[in-house]
């Protein structure tokens, strides 16, 4: 592999911070989350049978212009969908959590099936976000704010050295769609998502290729036990690498333990491999994670039920 010249990082103009925007937003108070149309026309709603997916069985479901069917999902994990990856009707970052807190208890645990349906054939996005938050709140009686609260984070920052990015190289990802997000079946070979993380080709790890930091911090926070909140000042797109973590003494495959694209979520502690990996990769390139505190996101359940009859 070519060596890489490293660029002299530029440092942006100074940006409203994480902290003050959490501030003008608690000086509000908390909003509620209500629904806007566009609305299904038709949704069937129905408890999961074990036979169709049950505990320990299948979560998948099928997604088409204008229907939404999806087997054996817990309201938690519904909520989730609707509140965070989907929203405004775009797909956020691949991973992305915020804690939901409140609620009975049967959230995580009971499954349903929906079967929905509507007019004008709108895409997967809008049916994953606006729509399923309105049927959320029709069929289960969901109530639902966000909040900002204090909470324990790592801030990135340059290190005394300078920071030593790598400039992003052209052609190395696909720039990715928010509203229509190719899926991976259909990738061409040897090429993956930019500002996403994707297994190194020599199994040494994985690479971020064309990452704004602001990016690489939202990557991160799926990834380790704090949220990162990029204060690093630094415009511009970097490819980031993260070597494997040291091999796993049980035999595993170190490069098992490493994050990837698409995977289960992980949430690692810097004594944790994976965690000392991230650390490692971030100072080699000339920045620092320290422990701070900020401000975190959650959505607060205030009231749920569960389903109508069809």
């Amino acid at each position: 592999m070519t060596d890489i010249e490293p660029v002299k990082a530029v440092r942006a103009a100074p940006k409203i911070t994480l902290a003050a925007f959490a501030a003008c937003c608690l000086a509000h108070g908390p909003a509620p989350l209500q629904a806007q149309s566009p609305r299904f026309d038709v949704a069937s709603v129905k408890p999961c049978k074990a036979d169709d997916g049950g505990r320990g069985g299948s979560t998948s479901g099928d997604a088409s212009p204008g229907r939404l069917d999806l087997k054996c999902r817990t309201v938690m994990g519904l909520i989730q969908m609707a509140y965070v990856q989907y929203a405004d009707g775009v797909r956020t970052p691949p991973g992305r959590h915020v804690p939901v807190l409140g609620g009975p208890a049967w959230v995580n645990s009971d499954r349903y099936d929906i079967d929905a349906t509507a007019e004008g054939a709108p895409g997967q996005a809008v049916m994953s976000g606006p729509m399923m938050q309105a049927l959320l709140e029709d069929r289960f009686q969901l109530k639902i704010h966000r909040e900002t609260r204090e909470t324990p984070v790592y801030a990135l920052t340059v290190a005394k050295s300078g920071a030593k990015l790598q400039a992003a190289q052209p052609g190395k990802c696909i720039p990715r769609d928010a509203v229509r997000p190719l899926p991976p079946s259909q990738l061409p070979p040897g090429l993956m998502r930019c500002g996403v993380f994707a297994p190194s080709p020599t199994k040494d790890g994985v690479y971020m290729y064309s990452t704004t930091l602001s990016n690489f911090c939202a990557q991160l926070s799926v990834l380790l036990d704090r949220d990162v909140i990029d204060q690093t000042g630094i415009a511009g797109v970097f490819d980031i690498h993260v070597e494997a973590p040291p091999a796993d003494p049980s035999g595993g495959d170190p490069a098992d333990s490493v994050p990837r694209a698409p995977g289960p979520i992980v949430k690692a502690s810097p004594a944790d491999p994976l965690g000392a990996a991230i650390f490692s990769a971030v100072q080699k390139v000339g920045l620092r994670l320290e422990p701070a505190k900020g401000s975190g996101e959650f959505l607060v359940i205030d009231r749920a039920a569960r389903p109508t009859e069809n």
